[in-house]
């Protein structure tokens, strides 16, 4: 009879477990189905790819938006020389800028959604793409 209980609590503990919710953790962005956003290989190693060059806004494009342009980073007002542009994974980059205090800070940005959006995988903040003026 022993034998029939221990069966009976494993079978009752796989129960359980398969019950339980999987880990909290920051989910997943849906990456582009595209092999590859075009324009979005690194070939100058200062130079942004042209897929990420854009106005990209939380919400509203007529709000508060980021620039990424060839050469620059700006938000608002304040604008960073690209140091350099280093690609870490598909469609995305590892940008590093020269800030107007001397400093450097990077970032990393992934084009998510076919490029219509920029992931930046350390904050978990999603941008959409603003539409050319």
């Amino acid at each position: 009879m022993t034998h029939h209980r221990a069966a009976l609590l494993i079978a009752l503990l796989c129960l359980a477990a398969c019950d339980e919710p999987p880990p909290r953790s920051a989910p997943a962005p849906a990456v582009s189905t595209a092999a590859a956003v075009a324009g979005a290989a690194v070939t100058d190693p200062k130079t942004v790819p042209p897929a990420f060059r854009a106005l990209w806004a939380v919400s509203d494009c007529d709000g508060e938006v980021m620039e990424i342009a060839a050469n620059t980073l700006s938000v608002g007002e304040g604008r960073a020389a690209v140091a350099s542009v280093v690609a870490t994974g598909p469609n995305e980059i590892r940008i590093a800028v020269t800030l107007p205090s001397g400093g450097l800070r990077s970032f990393r940005y992934r084009l998510i959604d076919d490029g219509a959006a920029l992931f930046d995988v350390r904050s978990g903040l999603t941008r959409r793409r603003c539409p050319a003026a």
